[in-house]
C-alpha cells in the first residue's frame, strides 16, 4: 500500500525520522561530529616480523573464523584527526594478505620488486602465502600479520597485497588502541575498505584508498602515491585524467566541505550493522565499484541508505563503477547510480577518478575535503601525513 504524501523512499525515511538502523535522519550537510572510540579487543600478540625471504607452508588445518562483533548501527568515529607520519624515501614498507588468497609467490615476487624499484625497504608478513579456501589464511593469521606490521616499529608503511574478499572478518581480532599508538600510513583498495573505514572511525587515523601490491605502478600512480604519503602534498582530483576520458558528470550542483569517507560500495554495503561502519553525517561519501549488474548497484545503495549510512552526507562522489553493466535491465548502472544521486539535497557528482581503474590515485580517508560538483573537483585540505 503506497501513501500519497512520500515521492520516494527517502521522503518517507524522513518523515518517519528513523533509518531502517533506527538512526534519526537529517537534511543534507550538517556538521560533522566525532564521538568517542569504544574499548578495543586485546591485542594480537608481541611477535617479531619475519624478513620476506622463507615462506612458512599453511596450516594442514585451519582455524574457526573470527567471532562476530556486536552488531551496531555505527562505529562512533574518533575524537580527533589523526594524521600518520609521512613515508620517508628510503623507508620501510610492510607487504601483508588480509584478504584474498595470493594465487602465487610470483605475485608476492613483483610486489616487492616494484616498491624496491622506488627506492623502499619491504618487509614481508608470514602469513602471506597460506591458503583458507578463498582466503590467504585463516582469520587468526591474517590480523596477526596486520598487527605485527602495526607494532613494529621498523615498519614504517603498510601496504596490502590486494584485495578480493576477507579483510572484515579480522575486524575484531584487531587491536585498535594499538594501531593508534602506532599510527602509520595504511594502503590498499577495493575490499581493504573495511580497514580503511573501520581504522579511521575507529582511532581518528588517517587512511589512504591507494594502490595494492599488485596494482600496476605506472608513472600516474608512482606520482600520486608519493605527493600523499611521502611528500605531503594536499592532493586535488580533475574532472578528467590524461588515462580517464570519461569526464566527472555533476548530478546535483553545489560545493561542499567534510571527511572525505568510503570505498568499495559492496564492501560498505556488507559492514552494516556491524559495529565497524563509520557514522557519516556531514561528510563526503564516496563509492567505486566493479563488474555489477544495475540491480546489484540499487540494492546496496538502497541497503546503505536505509542502514543510515547516507542519512546527513555533506557531499556524495560516486567514482567509477568499471565494468558494471544493465544486467538486461531497461536501465543501467549509471542510470541507477544516477537516480540514487538525484535524491539527495546535497552535492553530487558520477565518474570521479577512483575505483578499480587505472591510474589508481592514493586518496586520504578521512581528511577533510572540499567538493565543486559544478567543476567536477574533489580538493584535499592540507597534507594527509604529518
Amino acid at each position: 500500500m503506497s501513501d500519497s504524501r512520500f515521492s520516494s523512499r527517502r521522503e518517507a525515511l524522513r518523515w518517519l525520522g528513523v533509518g531502517a538502523a533506527g538512526a534519526a535522519l537529517s537534511g543534507c550537510g550538517t556538521a560533522w561530529r566525532p564521538p568517542p572510540a569504544p574499548p578495543a579487543r586485546p591485542p594480537a600478540g608481541d611477535v617479531p616480523v619475519a624478513e620476506a625471504a622463507p615462506l612458512p607452508a599453511p596450516p594442514a588445518e585451519a582455524a574457526p573464523p573470527a567471532e562476530a562483533a556486536p552488531p551496531a548501527e555505527a562505529a562512533p568515529p574518533a575524537q580527533s584527526l589523526v594524521l600518520p607520519p609521512r613515508l620517508q624515501r628510503g623507508g620501510t614498507v610492510g607487504l601483508v594478505a588480509p584478504a584474498g588468497v595470493i594465487e602465487s609467490a610470483t605475485q608476492v615476487s613483483e610486489a616487492i620488486q616494484d616498491l624496491r624499484a622506488l627506492g623502499f625497504q619491504t618487509r614481508l608478513g608470514r602469513n602471506v602465502l597460506a591458503k583458507q579456501g578463498f582466503l590467504a589464511g585463516t582469520d587468526a593469521q591474517r590480523a596477526e600479520d596486520f598487527m605485527r606490521m602495526v607494532e613494529d616499529p621498523a615498519v614504517d608503511a603498510i601496504v596490502a597485497i590486494r584485495g578480493g574478499w576477507g579483510a572484515a572478518r579480522i575486524l575484531p581480532l584487531l587491536d585498535f588502541d594499538a594501531i593508534a599508538a602506532n599510527p602509520k600510513p595504511i594502503v590498499g583498495y577495493s575490499d581493504i575498505t573495511s580497514l580503511l573505514v573501520a581504522i579511521w572511525a575507529r582511532t581518528g587515523l588517517v587512511t589512504f584508498h591507494g594502490p595494492v601490491g599488485i596494482s600496476s605502478w605506472s608513472d600516474e600512480v608512482v606520482e600520486s602515491f608519493f605527493q600523499t604519503v611521502v611528500d605531503g602534498e594536499p592532493l586535488a582530483l580533475a574532472p578528467e585524467t590524461r588515462l580517464i576520458r570519461d569526464q566527472t558528470q555533476t548530478v546535483r550542483g553545489g560545493v561542499a566541505e567534510g571527511p572525505f569517507v568510503g570505498g568499495n560500495l559492496s564492501v560498505l554495503a556488507a559492514l552494516a550493522g556491524t559495529g565497524y561502519l563509520p557514522n557519516t553525517d556531514g561528510a563526503v561519501v564516496f563509492f567505486e565499484e566493479v563488474s555489477e549488474e544495475a540491480y546489484r548497484v540499487d540494492r546496496l545503495l538502497t541497503q546503505l541508505e536505509m542502514a543510515g549510512f547516507l542519512r546527513a552526507p555533506a557531499a556524495v562522489v560516486f567514482g567509477q563503477c568499471a565494468r558494471c553493466t544493465d544486467g538486461d535491465s531497461t536501465w543501467s548502472a549509471e542510470r541507477t547510480i544516477r537516480e540514487h544521486l538525484r535524491g539527495y539535497d546535497c552535492p553530487t557528482v558520477f565518474g570521479a577518478p577512483i575505483g578499480h581503474t587505472s591510474p589508481v590515485y592514493t586518496v586520504p580517508v578521512g581528511l577533510p575535503a572540499r567538493v565543486d560538483a559544478d567543476a567536477g573537483t574533489v580538493t584535499f585540505l592540507g597534507s594527509a601525513v604529518a
